[in-house]
């Protein structure tokens, strides 16, 4: 049968382009900067650079149905999430040494950085528990989803005043982060709609 494009079949796909975009970017930085990145350094950007490869397969696989393939599919995605948190995790020490409270700056980033952190905490633990029985958890399969949205979108409005009231970048220049950040951003945030927004007819067996 024909796939009905539905608003929240847009959505996925579109966050599947975002994450296979941001992916590309990762192997972009290989290529171009690895001369300048420590063995280390490239090894965590070619782990970033397959977790979001992971992602965008997860979002372009929505229409699947074999419950073989949806199983693995939900495995990978769960574990995707956990090497992404985990990846960010790694800089906590870093990031609360350059917290100064004197300093409104390091206040911003310091704030986006662990609302970041928390959404995809929030992603993990729905898809992982809530996304299965949907029926048994009404309100949290309306109200994870829309936290990490929140989280995200703040964490994003953090990074935008970061960058252009403080001039502090994420990525390695200006146009590098202007470009990208959103695209990091705008991908879990159409992710976190799409959990929103789940089918009519939910079941409880198939991961979504």
């Amino acid at each position: 049968m024909k796939q009905k494009l539905t608003p929240r079949w847009f959505i996925i796909k579109l966050a599947g382009i975002l994450f296979a975009v941001y992916s590309v970017y990762n192997v972009f930085i290989i290529v171009r900067d690895g001369e300048y990145i420590p063995t280390y350094g490239i090894a965590i950007t070619a782990v970033v650079a397959g977790m979001f490869a992971l992602l965008a397969a997860f979002a372009w696989t929505s229409e699947f149905k074999d419950i073989r393939f949806l199983n693995i599919r939900k495995a990978v995605f769960i574990v995707s999430l956990v090497v992404i948190f985990a990846l960010k995790l790694r800089m906590i020490n870093q990031v609360i040494a350059y917290l100064d409270f004197s300093k409104v700056k390091t206040i911003v980033y310091c704030g986006a950085y662990f609302m970041t952190l928390a959404a995809l905490l929030v992603l993990f633990f729905y898809y992982a528990i809530v996304v299965r029985n949907l029926p048994l958890f009404p309100k949290a399969s309306v109200i994870l989803p829309l936290f990490a949205l929140l989280l995200f979108l703040g964490s994003f409005v953090l990074e935008i005043v970061l960058f252009y009231k403080y001039g502090v970048g994420l990525e390695a220049n200006p146009l590098r982060t202007m470009v990208i950040r959103p695209v990091f951003y705008m991908g879990f945030i159409s992710l976190s709609v799409y959990f929103l927004l789940p089918p009519k007819y939910a079941v409880a067996s198939l991961p979504i």
